[in-house]
């Protein structure tokens, strides 16, 4: 009986632990998404670059960026066709969830606004984040139909 008792015990531990992990992980992808937000609202390509693990799938555009100058290009061209009047974004709600082991899928539901705070778009982006020797990093992303009845997955 105390042997059942201790690999319930051990069990229930090791299943904290990784609850533990897993959330730590969530967390720190959530923070790195919304520095990454912050960057895309002040235009600052460079540090764009630095949240993704090239090469980069972006789906939405049919390009494959292989540098952090392909990043930076494919920002510029974002930024140069977003919606008119374009101002600041709105993160709406974001989840996360891991798909495999150091891997997730963020899925992001966004709104831009002009500077009268008129909404111009709401949009959903899912990116995949990969834990490298960097940390977690951007490996792919890709724009998604956006219902206000169905919520990120």
């Amino acid at each position: 009986m105390k042997k059942l008792i201790m690999i319930c015990c051990i069990f229930f531990a090791v299943s904290c632990s990784v609850n533990s992990e897993d959330d730590l992980n969530r967390f720190e992808i959530q923070k790195l998404y919304r520095l990454y937000v912050d960057d895309f609202i002040a235009n600052d390509f460079e540090s764009i670059a630095t949240y993704f693990d090239t090469p980069v799938d972006s789906k939405s555009f049919n390009v494959i960026a292989e540098t952090d100058e392909d990043i930076i290009r494919l920002f510029k061209d974002i930024k140069a066709n977003i919606q008119e009047g374009y101002a600041y974004s709105v993160i709406d709600n974001i989840s996360v969830t891991n798909v495999e082991d150091d891997t997730y899928l963020l899925c992001a539901d966004y709104s831009r606004y002009n500077n009268n705070d008129k909404l111009l778009f709401e949009g959903r982006t899912h990116y995949v984040y990969i834990n490298t020797s960097d940390g977690w990093k951007i490996n792919s992303l890709e724009a998604k139909d956006r219902s206000t009845d169905v919520p990120c997955i």
